[in-house]
């Protein structure tokens, strides 16, 4: 017999924390229905809720970036991204055998059709999950560690109790902003019927990619990340 919500929840929560978890939550996606539909691949919209799990990344590195490309940053990202999808697999299927469907997100994913769109938003999961707010960046800001971490999303029929989005805390703050060499970030509130192109170039911050990496052999930047004063 399937537990009971709350007891799956503790479960599901406790298995995230053990196997390396940082932060966890449970997203209620029906407010945000429409616009999945209409941003995101079909397969995504017969879920009703939403698991958002994070890891930290480690502040100093991120704190790096500010003076320029890291190759520690890339070999970072690169662990983090294969631990977040270890933890989504293990969440899916430790739904499965309590008798739920479950989808797991790839921490990292682009469309093959259009890399600059994904299959779903983690930062959207994370956000309606309360792990914290969508900020200028387009980046989820946690309040104890900013920006500074990365997410991953199972995707689920399971009944579990959401937990509650947090209030956006950005308030008149343009560091990220001002941080953006190639003026990605164009510095609007973030408001949920957006679409993710009206706040930010992703074909500008592409391009700036390819540069640094013509130049310097390595492909990140960063510098919104770095420059957010919240978990700084």
């Amino acid at each position: 017999m399937p537990e009971s919500n709350a007891s799956l929840k503790k479960e599901l929560q406790e298995k995230a924390s053990i196997t390396g978890a940082d932060l966890f939550g449970v997203a209620d996606l029906s407010e945000a229905r429409q616009f999945i539909k209409e941003n995101y691949e079909d397969i995504s919209q017969q879920y009703p809720k939403a698991l958002s799990i994070g890891v930290y990344f480690p502040a100093k590195i991120i704190n790096l970036l500010e003076m320029g490309p890291q190759q520690v940053y890339s070999y970072y990202y690169e662990v983090l991204n294969n631990k977040l999808d270890e933890l989504a697999l293990i969440i899916t299927n430790y739904l499965f055998k309590a008798g739920y469907d479950a989808l797991p997100i790839p921490a990292s994913q682009q469309l093959m059709h259009n890399k600059y769109k994904s299959m779903f938003s983690h930062r959207l999961a994370a956000s309606l999950a309360g792990l914290g707010w969508i900020g200028k960046s387009c980046c989820l800001v946690n309040e104890k560690f900013g920006p500074r971490l990365r997410l991953v999303t199972v995707l689920t029929g399971a009944p579990l109790e959401p937990d509650l989005p947090v209030a956006n805390k950005c308030g008149n703050c343009t560091a990220c902003v001002d941080a953006c060499t190639p003026g990605a970030i164009k510095g609007l509130p973030f408001e949920p019927a957006q679409s993710l192109r009206e706040r930010f170039d992703a074909k500008a911050c592409d391009k700036h990619f390819q540069r640094l990496k013509e130049q310097y052999g390595i492909g990140n930047c960063g510098k919104c990340l770095a420059a957010c004063p919240w978990g700084k």
